[in-house]
């Protein structure tokens, strides 16, 4: 439970209560003497709001953070399957974590984000190998 600067009532029209709140040994802060059932029914209410903002915009910065990974994890496989690489750096250059381990640091990625890269240049070059296929069918069938 939190202290509040002001609370709305819960069953009134926006009425506010200042200054109360529920300290962690369960007694009120209560200075201006609201009745005790109103102050922790408040205060409760008001608790169970901030926990359910918190944990939406957790979900949401969750999902952000996801989307930003992926799409650098594209980014760094196109830059390697066009030869470009990634080269030695100090950095993961998909999560920008600090790179201690030799064969990352050479790479450039890490050990947790280098799996994600293979799966990606592995699903790439699948996709390659089919336009290739269907590219030289069509070619021979047409010819």
């Amino acid at each position: 439970m939190a202290r509040y600067k002001w609370v709305r009532h819960p069953w009134s029209n926006g009425e506010r209560l200042f200054a109360v709140g529920i300290l962690s040994d369960g007694t009120l802060h209560n200075p201006n003497g609201y009745p005790e059932d109103v102050v922790r029914a408040a205060v409760t209410g008001a608790d169970e709001r901030r926990h359910e903002r918190r944990s939406k915009a957790a979900t949401k910065a969750a999902v952000t953070r996801r989307r930003r990974k992926e799409k650098a994890v594209a980014r760094i496989a196109e830059r390697i399957l066009r030869g470009a690489g990634v080269g030695p750096q100090d950095q993961c250059a998909i999560c920008g974590r600090h790179l201690d381990d030799p064969q990352s640091v050479q790479r450039g990625v890490g050990s947790e984000c280098w799996g994600e890269l293979l799966g990606r240049l592995t699903a790439a070059k699948r996709e390659s190998d089919q336009i290739l296929e269907i590219t030289s069918s069509t070619e021979v069938s047409g010819g």
